[in-house]
């Protein structure tokens, strides 16, 4: 075991390197929110990275040309992604 009180103490608080800014933090809000308007996760842990769906590649899709780069997505692609995602948990809840 080990003596706490030989550990050190800083003499300064630490300095986060990043600096965000309003602008930036508005952009991640909105990120998340158009996100989650589709059902999109954003942040996955564990993920099983041989599985390639089609609901999967248009999700991709959708984050890098719309969402990422807060642009507004066609509603055919928003109805075509609404579509994809009901038929498929309709198709799971089936088995």
């Amino acid at each position: 075991m080990f003596d706490l009180r030989a550990i050190p103490k800083p003499t300064s608080s630490y300095s986060f390197p990043l600096d965000m800014t309003d602008e930036r933090r508005q952009f991640t809000e909105r990120r998340e929110r158009r996100a989650r308007e589709l059902g999109i996760s954003l942040y996955i842990l564990g993920t099983d990275t041989d599985k390639e769906t089609e609901l999967q590649k248009l999700e991709d899709y959708i984050m890098d040309n719309f969402i990422d780069l807060d642009l507004d997505f066609p509603e055919k692609i928003k109805t075509e992604y609404l579509s994809l995602k009901e038929k498929l948990k309709s198709q799971s809840s089936n088995i």
